[in-house]
């Protein structure tokens, strides 16, 4: 990324800097005792679509959830789940 013709050049770095936050080795997976959640670019756009079409399943909840969080924070409590 640094001389601009990786992979990464045209994807910008806002998608390296995910790619590889997320990103685990087999050792690592090992480790968590849990299976790779991608391992390679094409992987990677499966394994966030499938997040966001999870999250927009749920959104009317999550947007329920998130204003009664706002309430809550306005109204100085705390809420500790």
């Amino acid at each position: 990324m640094t001389k601009g013709n990786g992979v990464f050049s045209t994807l910008g770095e806002e998608v390296y800097d995910d790619y590889w936050m997320y990103y685990l080795t087999n050792d690592m997976a090992k480790a968590l005792e849990i299976p790779r959640p991608y391992t390679n670019l094409k992987s990677y756009l499966d394994y966030k679509q499938k997040g966001i079409a999870v999250l927009e399943q749920h959104k009317e909840e999550i947007e329920k959830l998130s204003a009664e969080d706002d309430l809550q924070a306005h109204n100085g409590e705390e809420n500790d789940e």
